[in-house]
């Protein structure tokens, strides 16, 4: 019986909402709620999912990206990293700053590696190490030939092979016609990781509050408490309690957590700025005002998700109210 209970246990963990199952303002995310929400948002890619693409090869959610065994060490992977993944010098790195940083391929770092494991546009969404069960290990990971559904045209469900295999992409749908709204494009980076924001990048951070010597493009202290950030002063008045007082809040999703006490220090990895210093995987923000219209329907052609920032999941931006202002920018960028 006991053994009974704890299993129950954990998968009511798994299944159930932790934290707000769908917010509108950031008083939905208060200092303190778990930053969660990956069950119902599209990293969920188990055959229990509803966005994106979901598998016809598992329920689990986790085994996409994680797994207690067997894991894929190489490049220093973490944590429990269970895809294959290209190696760094099959990207294009960001190449030399304005600051006059200068990132080789070679220098991009592992939990960079890992978020770029799925975005890369080359590694399949089935690329596992340790398949579920008894399915096999492969020390470098290998496509285990399942299909993905999508759901598509308000439910009508259409298996595809895009990446499954060698037999066909996101692109055997997504083509020519979509132009920028292609949502293909826009969650594949792609190998060439040199036209968006550093990564693996060193954070060089002001050498105290006030002189921001030694900083480079106006980087803020690593020691700075995030929430004590200033970001309304110089916008116009009602600035401060536009979109329920987005910019007079500053908490982020640190360690799993929305906090009001974290630093910039929190966000970096290794003194750089990753994928993962704006992006939590985890954490199915929905707390962004401002969306982007082409989010709405995905151009008009897929209507599997309500139409809103619902569609986005937030792009999984670890600051609550997302980029509103420039809260992003501005939260490490005294600008």
């Amino acid at each position: 019986m006991k053994k009974i209970l704890v299993g129950l246990f954990a998968i009511a963990s798994l299944i159930l909402p932790v934290g707000p199952s769908f917010a509108v303002n950031i008083s939905s995310y208060p200092s303190g709620t778990v930053a969660g929400g990956i069950v119902g948002s599209r990293h969920n890619m188990g055959s229990f999912g509803k966005v994106l693409a979901t598998s016809d090869g598992t329920t689990e959610v986790c085994v996409f990206c994680h797994t207690p065994h067997h894991t894929n060490t190489a490049n220093n992977l973490v944590p429990m990293w269970n895809r294959g993944t290209s190696a760094p010098t099959s990207f294009t790195a960001y190449g030399t700053t304005i600051g006059g940083t200068t990132i080789a391929n070679t220098d991009i770092g592992s939990t960079s590696l890992a978020c770029l494991s799925c975005h890369d546009g080359v590694t399949t969404f089935d690329n596992l190490v340790n398949a579920p069960g008894k399915g096999g290990v492969s020390a470098t990971g290998s496509d285990r030939g399942w299909k993905f559904k999508m759901p598509v045209g308000g439910g009508n469900v259409a298996w595809d092979h895009f990446m499954s295999g060698t037999t066909g992409n996101c692109y055997a749908c997504h083509t020519l016609g979509w132009g920028s709204e292609n949502p293909a494009d826009r969650l594949t980076i792609g190998l060439d990781v040199s036209n968006d924001h550093p990564i693996s990048v060193p954070y060089y951070g002001a050498a105290s509050d006030t002189d921001f010597t030694g900083s480079r493009a106006s980087l803020r202290p690593t020691n700075t408490m995030i929430a004590s950030i200033d970001l309304t002063t110089g916008l116009e008045a009602g600035a401060p309690a536009a979109f329920g007082g987005n910019l007079a809040q500053n908490r982020w999703a640190v360690k799993g957590v929305v906090t009001d006490t974290g630093t910039i220090a929190d966000l970096l990895r290794g003194g750089k700025v990753e994928c993962t210093s704006c992006h939590d995987p985890h954490f199915r923000n929905l707390s962004w005002d401002e969306v982007e219209p082409t989010w709405d329907d995905e151009g008009g052609l897929v209507t599997y998700c309500t139409p809103g920032e619902a569609c986005s999941d937030g792009n999984f931006l670890r600051r609550v109210g997302g980029n509103t202002g420039s809260g992003v920018c501005r939260t490490c960028h005294a600008k």
